[in-house]
């Protein structure tokens, strides 16, 4: 394994993510990507990220519970990806088939394109421990088990997320959002949420996965 050269994101899921995704993880899923282009995220931003945080541990099926710990750690660069081949079906493990609208879809391809800096503006329950992929892949770069490494470093933690820059509709009521959690050799998942702005509030109103190891 090419550790040395791995950003975060690539660290994470060589050995997490199925062997389609790991080619891509590596082309095309590095923050520091020429491809990856500068960007600043909104409050409007923050706010999604943080109804999606709040939600994390009320997942419709029980296997797929994000459960909470002290030490949230999460990625301080948006992830970046193309989604070209992916077809998600909404509905996949999910009381809801509820979708989003194709303007948002592609509002969130095209904003995939940015690799945005995260910062702690979250109003969520919980405060995510923002890391650079610098300092984790420092971990992974050092002789044997990568993963012990992590949590020897962070004891505390659940493993490591990510999440996408937010795509919107036409009219902001509508969001779509990309997380990955990373939590060993062969433990991680790939999600959509699709959120929807009631009332002024941001609300999770579907989630659907996208692979899992």
């Amino acid at each position: 394994m090419r550790t040395l050269t791995l950003s975060l994101l690539t660290v994470l899921f060589v050995t997490a993510a199925p062997p389609a995704l790991r080619a891509r993880v590596r082309a095309q899923n590095q923050p520091s990507s020429p491809g990856a282009l500068p960007c600043e995220l909104t409050a409007e931003d923050y706010a999604v990220y943080s109804a999606i945080l709040d939600d994390l541990g009320t997942p419709e099926d029980p296997e797929e519970e994000w459960r909470r710990s002290p030490d949230f750690i999460l990625a301080d660069r948006t992830t970046v990806d193309t989604f070209s081949d992916y077809d998600p079906t909404w509905g996949f493990r999910s009381n809801s088939k509820q979708a989003p609208s194709s303007q948002t879809v592609a509002d969130f391809k095209a904003r995939l394109k940015k690799s945005c800096a995260i910062r702690p503006l979250f109003k969520a329950k919980i405060s995510p421990h923002l890391v650079s992929n610098d300092e984790i892949s420092k971990l992974f770069e050092q002789k044997g088990d990568g993963w012990k490494g992590f949590y020897q470093r962070y004891p505390k933690s659940s493993g490591t997320w990510n999440l996408s820059s937010v795509g919107y509709s036409n009219d902001g009521l509508e969001a779509l959002v990309f997380v990955r959690h990373g939590c060993g050799g062969k433990c991680g998942t790939g999600h959509l949420v699709l959120l929807a702005k009631e009332h002024g509030t941001w609300v999770v109103k579907n989630r659907t996965m996208l692979w899992i190891s």
